[in-house]
Parts: structure tokens; C-alpha cells; sequence
């Protein structure tokens, strides 16, 4: 496929290239690189990230030049041997792939950085134990579950596995890491003895963050060994400089809760809760606002069922997998922020919402619509983007929201026919898909009440758009609403 194939941006960029020696790519509906790339070996910077790239081409290895390679959020299952080969890269980015493994990096002699988040790591890649400058390696959210042997030869100061499974840290070949000064393996599956034989044995200028692994009076236990002179081998609390917190202290959570109890609004946002507190329980008939974003919960207590008064519920950016039934009790529910979590599917039982308005399940690991919220009949809007979404259901015709939001998904039909008949859709997102112009069928565009659609970054340019049979109808409806805003 030659230049002129891409969309206008993608052949600026290209032609840009020689002269600036970074090209960024980014976001750009990449299916594959383009072989014009294999001539500009002079780069310095390269980013292809957020695009749909299956596999990176060989000719990668000919650029002698590069310094960064960010290759994060695509659906790469394998990198090639060559990126082994860079001898000037300092930057590698993959994460949000589907990696398993990594290439022997050792003859990147100049390569700092490493971040390889949110794959499908289960053995630490042995390819970065030999890296001479390495410095920082992040390998959070994969399913590593024990250091090799030759993690030795890390030359890594940082090392950041948290979200993992591991049940080892091989604390004898670990501690050889001669420049390693931080580790993070908060929320793995590491024991009691495990942690306190690292701690015990760790030099001072290392610090370890070990949240999410022992029970809390254990985590107390361990910040506190060596206050006993006799233990010359153990870290006090402040020798050690734990990262971070085993979360709220009682006296924390029940002054919010005091405070809730009047304001009928419970902030408990980024505290570090890995669980719902019990004592929330007694605020059931009362709380109107419950926000616990941003904290390490996996699953909402059967409670939940009981706070039949509250309007708010935000759960985002935490850790949970699934809902219970009774989320199907909140009657009063208007607002349900669910975005950055691993959801699948929502319960039947969300029906029970019935004066629920918007849902956010952005960033979450739905692979099909979910068709409960079908029958949300007060649903204004409903966010569904990050997800791996491919198709829209029949059922669809039957959803009541204003405004649709899909972008960041996999989708490559949009089943127009039936989404058309959303009689209430005014507003449909659907940026960065892999949709083609033909999705985008008469129906939707002359006959249905949408007004306004974005869609760039799927396979058509803003002209194919346009040439659209019912695009005219669509123009006039979308001029309309921006006159009346």
C-alpha cells in the first residue's frame, strides 16, 4: 500500500518524516505499518500507538536511529526479534497488547525505559534481564506469577509489577539486582513470609510497596519490624520508606461517615478501600451521593441493594468484575460511573433502575453490547468507549438514550437499520473503530433523528462521508442543532 493510500493526515505525516525524523501515527486506524516507514531509517521517534496493528514489520530493525518506539495500545500478540537490535532506543512503550513475551533486548545498550502494562505476560520476559542502562520496568496489570533466576541480572532502579499474580518474588536472586532501588508489587498474591523474608533482607536504600497482598495486620507488622534492637537484620518504618498506604484508618472512615450521615453524600474517593466498609451499610436509608472512584475495590456487597434512596453511585477506576442483582434495587439511581474497571456484562436486573440517566462503563472489558440496558427506559446517556465491542445487536432499535458513545471499540458494523430506529438517539460516537462508509447506510443518515456523528479514525475519509447517499438530510439536522447551541 503506497502513501497516497492513507488518509490526508497519515500522508503529511509521511512526507514530513525525512526532515523532522519523528513521526506520530498515533490514533491514525492503522491496520498495518506502512511499508513507506521502511525507508525513513533516520527516525528518531515513532508512535503508532492506539490503531489496530496486528504485527510489526522486520524492516523495524533498520532504524539504526531510533530513541522511542511507542507501540502501546494496538493488538500485537508478538514483537519481532529486530526491535533487539536498536542500538539508540531509550523509550520502548507496548502496553495494552496481547504480549506474551518480549525479544532479547541486550543489544539495546542505551534503552531506559520499558513499559509492557496490560499484556498477557505470565512469565517475567527474560529479554530485559540484560539490558546494561535499563532503569525503569513496568509490568502492571499482567499474570506474572514468580521472578526467574536470571531476574539477577536486572539492571533495572525501578521495577513495577503491581496487578499480577505473583505468589514468589525469588527474594535470593532478586536482591542480586545491583541498581535496584524500588519495587512495586502491590496487589499480587504474595504471603505473609514471602514479603517479611524480602523485607528482612533488602538493603535500606531499597524500598518496597507490598499493598494488596496481607491482611492489614500483618502489612502493620511488617512496617514496624525492627523496633527491637535485637533484629539488626530488620527495617524500621522509617529506614524502610514503605510506599504508600494499607488504606483509611478506621478513624478516617467513620469521620466520613459522621459527615455523611448529615450531608447524605459519602466521599471516599482514592482512600485505598480494597473493600466496601461494613459501616456503610447503616447509611442505607440515607445517602443520596456515594462516590468511591479511584480506589481497589473488587466487588460491591449485597448492601447495595438496600440504598434505595440514593441517587449517585461512582465506582470507576477500580477493580471490580462484575455486579451484583441487587444493584437492580436502587429505584431512585440516576447516575451509575462504572468507567475503568474489568466489567463484562451487566445484570438483567438493572431494568430495576428505573430512573437511571446515565450510565459510564467506559474502559471496560465488554466484547458484546450490553442488551440489559435495553430496557433502561429514562436512559439519556450511555458511555461505552474503551471496549472491544465488534457488533451492535438487533435490539437496539428498541434503546431510548440521546446520546450513544462508542468509540475506542472494534467495531465493524454498526447494524444501521436498527439503530436508525432509536427513536431518541440524537448524538452517536463512534471514533476509532474499523468501520467502513457502508455502515453508515441511508437510514441512518436521511431517515433516523440523529444529528450529530463523529467517526474519525475508521477506514473512510471525511470526503467518502460526505458522498454518503443521505448525507444531505444528515447536514441539514446537524447545522440545525449547532444553530440552537
Amino acid at each position: 500500500m503506497g502513501i497516497d493510500s492513507y488518509n490526508p493526515t497519515v500522508r503529511a505525516r509521511l512526507k514530513n518524516a525525512p526532515k523532522t525524523r519523528v513521526l506520530n501515527l498515533k490514533e491514525s486506524a492503522l491496520h498495518r505499518i506502512p511499508e513507506d516507514l521502511s525507508a525513513l531509517t533516520m527516525l528518531k521517534h515513532l508512535d503508532v500507538s492506539i490503531n489496530y496493528l496486528t504485527q510489526i514489520p522486520s524492516f523495524i530493525g533498520s532504524m539504526s536511529q531510533l530513541k522511542e518506539l511507542n507501540l502501546a495500545r494496538n493488538q500485537l500478540e508478538a514483537l519481532p526479534t529486530e526491535i533487539g537490535s536498536l542500538p539508540c532506543l531509550e523509550v520502548l512503550k507496548v502496553s495494552q497488547n496481547k504480549l506474551t513475551d518480549l525479544p532479547d533486548l541486550s543489544k539495546c545498550v542505551l534503552l531506559k525505559t520499558v513499559e509492557a502494562s496490560e499484556n498477557h505476560f505470565t512469565a517475567f520476559p527474560l529479554g530485559v534481564c540484560h539490558s546494561p542502562r535499563l532503569e525503569t520496568c513496568i509490568f502492571t496489570d499482567n499474570r506474572i506469577e514468580r521472578f526467574p533466576d536470571e531476574i539477577h541480572s536486572l539492571r533495572a532502579i525501578s521495577l513495577i509489577l503491581n496487578k499480577n499474580r505473583l505468589l514468589s518474588l525469588n527474594t535470593a536472586n532478586l536482591l542480586r539486582c545491583e541498581r535496584l532501588r524500588a519495587v512495586n508489587v502491590d496487589d499480587n498474591q504474595l504471603n505473609h513470609d514471602e514479603i517479611e523474608q524480602f523485607v528482612a533482607n533488602a538493603p535500606r536504600e531499597i524500598r518496597i510497596s507490598f499493598n494488596g497482598n496481607v491482611a492489614p495486620k500483618h502489612t502493620a507488622d511488617l512496617q514496624e519490624m525492627g523496633n527491637d534492637s535485637s533484629k539488626s537484620k530488620s527495617v524500621t518504618s522509617n529506614a524502610r520508606k514503605l510506599i504508600g498506604q494499607s488504606g483509611p484508618s478506621t478513624s478516617t472512615v467513620n469521620k466520613h461517615l459522621e459527615m455523611a450521615s448529615k450531608s447524605r453524600v459519602l466521599q471516599l474517593k482514592g482512600t485505598g478501600l480494597k473493600k466496601i466498609p461494613d459501616e456503610v451499610e447503616q447509611l442505607a436509608g440515607v445517602l443520596r451521593n456515594l462516590e468511591l472512584s479511584e480506589n481497589k475495590i473488587r466487588e460491591i456487597p449485597l448492601f447495595i441493594g438496600l440504598f434505595t434512596q440514593l441517587k449517585q453511585l461512582h465506582l470507576s477506576n477500580n477493580c471490580l468484575e462484575n455486579l451484583p442483582d441487587e444493584i437492580g434495587s436502587m429505584k431512585k439511581l440516576e447516575i451509575l460511573n462504572l468507567g475503568g474497571n474489568k466489567i463484562k456484562n451487566l445484570p438483567d436486573t438493572i431494568a430495576g433502575c428505573t430512573d437511571l440517566r446515565t450510565i459510564d462503563v467506559s474502559s471496560n472489558s465488554f466484547s458484546e453490547f450490553p442488551i440489559s440496558i435495553i430496557a433502561c427506559l429514562q436512559l439519556d446517556i450511555l458511555n461505552l468507549n474503551g471496549n472491544q465491542i465488534e457488533t451492535l445487536p438487533d435490539e437496539v432499535s428498541k434503546l431510548q438514550v440521546i446520546e450513544l458513545s462508542l468509540s475506542q471499540n472494534r467495531l465493524k458494523t454498526l447494524n444501521s437499520l436498527n439503530l436508525s430506529k432509536a427513536h431518541r438517539l440524537r448524538t452517536l460516537r463512534v471514533d476509532e473503530n474499523c468501520l467502513e462508509k457502508t455502515e453508515f447506510a441511508r437510514d441512518l443518515l436521511e431517515s433516523s433523528t440523529v444529528s450529530v456523528i463523529t467517526y474519525d479514525g475508521n477506514r473512510f475519509q471525511l470526503k467518502d462521508f460526505q458522498d454518503l447517499p443521505g448525507y444531505d438530510a444528515y447536514q441539514e439536522r446537524f447545522t440545525a442543532t449547532k444553530r440552537k447551541i
